[in-house]
């Protein structure tokens, strides 16, 4: 039967997306949110991530992050970013979303709730540090700083989000910050299809693929593989990459250490299934409190799209030498289809 034991390698691997977050006044490109009749101008060398938790408080309200990231290296050795810049976590609490994987940041203004810690609807959470910014310089060292005060007002105009900050920081400092641009929250609330997709998915410029061998997982019933499959701006170690990317755990003959057998693999549920029967692979889960993605997920850094296999499946050829093909007939929650062919050599661990 299942085996909630989760693989150390598996959990370090398919973690992604997630960064710790702060910010800075010194931003690359400030910008005056449009009044009138103004062409809106998307703030440029800022990237966001954001994510929505839903009510997660328990307030009938939908809890949701924005880091605001400025142009900068990102050291995978030291996990961490190289400067000068910055990052800032705005942490907010909104109008409960009707669809969690399509939520949205409501027009209005937010007050820093630092004393009450209400988590009401247009407040931004500050008491336990929840809203910050981090400044790096040119050497990687960096300085943080807790938001404690002020507010965050924020429009939509053009489709853009139009986000001005007027804050304290803990230092006492005043801080302002401003931002235009395209926002689109992942969902974190554990319901919904996990999935922001609106349309049918073709693979196209895969180029590399790793298979990792990761044995007795879950179950006893079957041995555990997981795959990514990426393009060329990809990397496979930690993840994650601007390329899309594709990533599939697969259920095996136990003691199939030497490659994935050839075969066809249905995708079920991963949370309701029985067992995880040889021949299927696993749905998409996320799992907090591991703060990791298993079983089968789509990634779009670019488009930022994210979304949770819930069906179809994939045909896995062993060609002997450490070359695969993958013939794909995904979809999501919605229908969307994800499709597409892999073909050629693969990165092969044992994880096990």
């Amino acid at each position: 039967m299942k085996n909630k034991r989760f693989l150390i390698h598996v959990i370090g691997s398919c973690c992604m997306f997630i960064a710790a977050a702060s910010c800075s006044n010194d931003n690359i490109n400030p910008v005056t949110p449009p009044d009138g009749g103004e062409t809106v101008k998307p703030t440029e060398g800022v990237s966001t991530e954001a994510f929505y938790k839903g009510d997660h408080y328990g307030t009938e309200t939908g809890n949701l992050w924005i880091n605001f990231i400025s142009d900068m290296e990102f050291d995978d050795w030291a996990g961490d970013y190289v400067g000068p810049g910055y990052i800032l976590c705005l942490d907010f609490n909104t109008v409960l979303a009707e669809n969690p994987d399509f939520a949205s940041l409501a027009e209005g203004t937010y007050t820093c709730d630092y004393s009450n810690d209400t988590h009401e609807e247009f407040t931004l959470n500050v008491a336990d540090g929840d809203s910050y910014l981090t400044r790096y310089d040119e050497s990687g060292s960096y300085e943080s700083f807790n938001i404690i005060g002020g507010d965050v007002k924020v429009a939509i105009k053009d489709g853009y989000y139009c986000i001005d900050a007027a804050l304290t920081l803990d230092d006492e400092s005043d801080y302002s910050y401003s931002f235009i641009g395209e926002i689109s929250f992942i969902n974190r609330s554990d319901e919904g299809e996990m999935s922001n997709m609106t349309q049918d998915v073709v693979l196209s410029g895969m180029s590399q693929a790793l298979v990792a061998y990761g044995g007795y997982a879950f179950t006893e019933t079957s041995d555990l593989y997981t795959v990514i499959i990426a393009g060329p701006d990809y990397d496979l170690d930690s993840n994650f990459g601007q390329s899309d990317a594709l990533m599939l755990s697969v259920n095996v003959t136990p003691g199939s250490s030497d490659g994935i057998p050839s075969g066809t693999y249905t995708i079920i549920d991963a949370n309701t299934a029985d067992d995880y029967d040889v021949n299927t692979a696993l749905s998409g889960f996320y799992e907090p409190t591991y703060g990791g993605y298993f079983g089968s997920w789509y990634f779009s850094t670019e488009n930022r799209i994210e979304a949770s296999v819930r069906g179809g499946f994939v045909t896995i050829t062993d060609n002997g030498n450490d070359n695969y093909t993958f013939e794909i007939a995904l979809e999501d929650g919605y229908g969307h289809k994800i499709t597409g062919t892999y073909s050629g050599p693969c990165q092969v661990e044992d994880w096990s």
